[in-house]
């Protein structure tokens, strides 16, 4: 067995009295793929900071975290760049925080392969390596475009290529599968083992428990901070010893129970006709969209990243401004605009965003942020409002003590759901969810869907799915829409869908999303 690269000896995180990480210990050997899971909040993404020997603001860490026999804690900022130059690489939850905005994405992937590479052909060979390995096709122009102008599966690979282009022999990976749909999940979870066959040890901070139990070789789990679980295999969850672990197969089978039940349709209470709308470079992003969301229905949207689909949302929500079309509710038409849109119409079509943490100001307490909804839009009180915000909050499994903090003390998966609790309070009679689920783990994933589900059917709100989830699609949906190329080519139900689809692309996403439940695993060798 070859001597570990990465030693971690009694590692504890701490935020003042607040204890986030307890005593973690561990060891990664090369080609080797750790598993790290466990619910929002646990401490995952802590974890991942305290192996490059870093931390968020106000965390201060303690133990020993050894690269190569070299001392991470205690090290200078330069001390520890220079350690870890070209031997680990980080790929975050949200990779728009790694790409530059103001410039492109091709020239900053030729700056770091500057860092090894003097002659400027080998450099252009190691970003075309790079890029290849992350599922982008160098041929493709992307190389000249801005972050902006990339969809947000495009982002994710193209992260990945940047933390690629040094060939590091660690690579922590913070929910690399966020936001990307099944067939770009399943070449995701192919590529990874790949990298670890050749060599590279990953670790791989995540909810998504058949990415799990396709790749990893060794299974960790946290919980309140603390190792609750480690060990080889992650077959072994569905015996865990620990009480929260055993909440997980049970979350996940009932995720998968599909309760595809065809009903009369009702009244429509939106109708999206013809919306096109399209890039600065006149590029078509979508064209000639034509939908109907009816009254406590949910009409899911699936596709490729790229397709368009956050695209659509947006001008539903009125963020983005379509070229063509018109967007009713009930029988009036809404301004292309939500600036322009009355209160009403703001407060009845409801948005929640896929990067949950960009939503949200990072200077006030999350509860003061929920209310501020209800105050707003519904003109309630400012103690009515904070009440109502903290019982939707508690709903959906947040304490005060978490909730009184700002964004940045809470997870992606606390503050996504947050944000539904926030959408919430606004009473919509639409809600449109941008992958609602992407970062919670399946107990809340599971606790989420129930209270949407008790929403759509006691409240009659109408629910836009954006999702590459096909569980979230199986428990919500009574209708689904394909989009491709920015259109929507296909629409049928979830049963038809996962039972009988018709287009190829169904196919293949059905496929790729059988492939990863199936659960086949790299074994460690």
């Amino acid at each position: 067995m070859s001597e570990p690269i990465l030693v971690v000896r009694g590692l504890r995180a701490a935020a003042g009295d607040h204890l986030l990480l307890n005593t973690v210990d561990l060891d990664l050997r090369p080609g080797t793929v750790l598993a790290v899971i466990g619910e929002s909040g646990s401490g995952k993404t802590t974890l991942g900071l305290a192996l490059q020997g870093e931390s968020l603001p106000g965390v201060a860490l303690s133990g020993s975290v050894r690269l190569h026999d070299t001392e991470l804690l205690g090290c200078t900022d330069a001390q520890r760049r220079r350690v870890r130059a070209g031997k680990t690489a980080v790929l975050p939850q949200h990779p728009a925080g790694v790409l530059n905005p103001m410039r492109r994405v091709g020239t900053v992937l030729r700056e770091l392969a500057a860092l090894r590479h003097a002659d400027r052909r080998t450099r252009d060979h190691a970003v075309r390596d790079a890029m290849t390995a992350a599922q982008l096709n160098p041929e493709a122009g992307l190389q000249r475009r801005y972050p902006h102008q990339l969809s947000g599966g495009q982002q994710q690979r193209f992260a990945l290529a940047q933390a690629l282009i040094t060939q590091p022999g660690i690579v922590v990976l913070d929910e690399p599968t966020t936001g990307a749909d099944t067939i770009t999940t399943s070449e995701t979870a192919d590529m990874l083992a790949a990298l670890a066959a050749n060599g590279t040890a990953l670790v791989l901070l995540t909810h998504d428990l058949a990415l799990t139990r396709r790749i990893a070789h060794h299974t960790l789990v946290l919980h309140g901070g603390r190792i609750v679980e480690h060990g080889t295999a992650t077959r072994s969850l569905p015996a865990p010893t620990h009480a929260h672990i055993r909440k997980l197969p049970a979350a996940e089978r009932h995720l998968s129970a599909n309760a595809d039940v065809t009903r009369a349709g009702p009244e429509p209470v939106l109708r999206v006709d013809n919306i096109g709308r399209r890039a600065k470079n006149g590029t078509p992003l979508i064209s000639g969209v034509d939908l109907t969301v009816h009254s406590g229905w949910c009409a899911a949207i699936i596709g490729r990243s790229g397709a368009g689909k956050t695209t659509l949302a947006r001008c539903l929500a009125g963020l983005t401004r379509p070229d063509t079309g018109r967007i009713l509710l009930g029988d009036v038409e809404l301004a292309p605009t939500a600036r322009r849109r009355p209160r009403e119409h703001r407060r009845h079509v409801q948005y929640i965003h896929q990067d949950n943490r960009a939503a949200f100001d990072t200077r006030s307490p999350v509860v003061h942020q929920v209310a501020r909804t209800a105050e707003l839009l519904r003109g309630l009180s400012r103690p009515d409002a904070l009440r109502e915000a903290g019982d939707a909050l508690a709903t959906l499994g947040l304490e005060s003590a978490h909730t009184l903090r700002r964004p940045s003390g809470l997870s992606g998966g606390q503050l996504q759901r947050a944000a539904l609790a926030r959408a919430l309070l606004a009473r919509p009679s639409v809600l449109i969810c941008d992958e609602i689920t992407s970062s919670q783990d399946v107990v809340n994933q599971s606790d989420l869907l129930r209270v949407l589900a008790t929403v759509k059917a006691t409240c009659h709100t109408s629910i836009v799915l954006i999702s590459h989830d096909f569980t979230a699609v199986s428990a919500l949906a009574d209708e689904v829409h394909l989009m491709q190329g920015g259109r929507l080519v296909e629409s049928t139900t979830p049963r038809e869908l996962f039972n009988a689809p018709r287009s190829e692309l169904a196919s293949n996403l059905v496929a790729a999303d059988r492939k990863l439940r199936r659960g086949q695993h790299v074994t460690d060798g």
